[in-house]
């Protein structure tokens, strides 16, 4: 009887260590944006961060949302503490993060690596707030590529009169086209890719992870391509409002997302591999410099319209020229 008195007594002091614990937590809710709803594989990411979230005093409650506008609206209207969105919808929060997909300013994941790991230090920390809100991680998502119905739009001066999708959210981008002779249609990231398969547009830009999701075969079948070459280094950037989050998360939660970014990078060039070679079109170097110098134009252009913040295309200037000391703006006078 003794005994089982005492079991008894042991189990109720644990549920009453668990209860105390749950209640320890602070309650925070997150709008997700989840490209396939909750069953795709963007949503599991996030339970696993979810979960992660325990350690840091968190107990995280996600919302999912198809549509990246509405967790942006429901992020401002205080209707969550903490939201997922793209570096482009993240700008608006804060325009040091949200110049990370700057057009050409980081080349390749060596340089994203790099950069991202120094953003998660507590030394730049300051950076990540502005205003009532502040970043709590930068995940990669991948290079963007440009993906085209016709194969034989290899040069800049090929792609003049052609219809191309841009996002709402990406003024850059349009300038960048309308400078290049192509016609912008207005997109989101929810449609932008259908349209590409209905032939409503010529060319769109995506990560490969795209391809298979958004059935991106269809677009492409039977002369089309996707060009070699990247235009900028995708991210999405967990946004949280400073005052609904307990001290240190933000942090932790930078941290945490930094450590991952090899598993992030292993996928994605998984889903770049993933895609058949026939599709894949290389672009000669003469047109990379070609390309290298527009977006080094429209970079400092939208940096003086204040678009871009000038503090970040620095940083990511210094990253390149310390891989590539070559580069022949790490010497010019006019330097980001």
């Amino acid at each position: 009887m003794w005994n089982t008195l005492i079991v008894r007594l042991m189990v109720g002091v644990l549920l009453s260590c668990q209860v105390l614990v749950a209640n320890a937590l602070t309650p925070v809710t997150m709008c997700a944006f989840t490209l396939m709803g909750e069953g795709g594989p963007d949503y599991q990411i996030l339970k696993d961060y979810q979960t992660e979230a325990l350690n840091w005093g968190v107990k995280l409650k996600l919302k999912s949302y198809m549509n990246e506008k509405v967790v942006v609206e429901e992020l401002k209207a205080g209707e969550c503490d903490l939201a997922n969105m793209t570096g482009m919808q993240a700008r608006q929060f804060n325009k040091f993060t949200g110049t990370l997909d700057a057009l050409g300013a980081i080349p390749d994941y060596k340089h994203l690596k790099m950069v991202l790991n120094t953003l998660s230090q507590p030394k730049a920390a300051k950076y990540m707030k502005q205003g009532e809100f502040e970043i709590a991680g930068i995940q990669p998502t991948g290079a963007i590529f440009l993906f085209v119905r016709d194969r034989y739009l290899r040069g800049l001066s090929d792609l003049a009169g052609r219809k191309i999708g841009v996002l709402d959210t990406m003024p850059e981008m349009r300038q960048m086209v309308m400078d290049m002779g192509m016609t912008p249609v207005s997109s989101t990231v929810t449609n932008i890719f259908q349209k590409f398969n209905n032939g409503v547009i010529d060319i769109t830009g995506g990560p490969a992870i795209v391809y298979e999701i958004m059935e991106l075969e269809k677009g492409l079948d039977p002369g089309g391509a996707i060009i070699e070459s990247s235009l900028l280094q995708s991210n999405v950037q967990l946004v949280g409002r400073i005052s609904k989050l307990p001290e240190g998360f933000a942090q932790k939660s930078r941290e945490f997302v930094a450590k991952n970014f090899d598993d992030s990078i292993r996928y994605i060039k998984e889903a770049e591999k993933a895609i058949p070679r026939r599709w894949w079109l290389p672009v000669p170097e003469c047109q990379e410099k070609e390309m290298d110098e527009l977006t080094r134009k429209i970079r400092m252009a939208f940096r003086d319209n204040g678009i871009y913040e000038a503090k970040t295309l620095t940083l990511l200037r210094k990253v390149r020229c310390k891989q590539s000391p070559e580069r022949a703006e790490c010497t010019a006078e006019d330097a980001e």
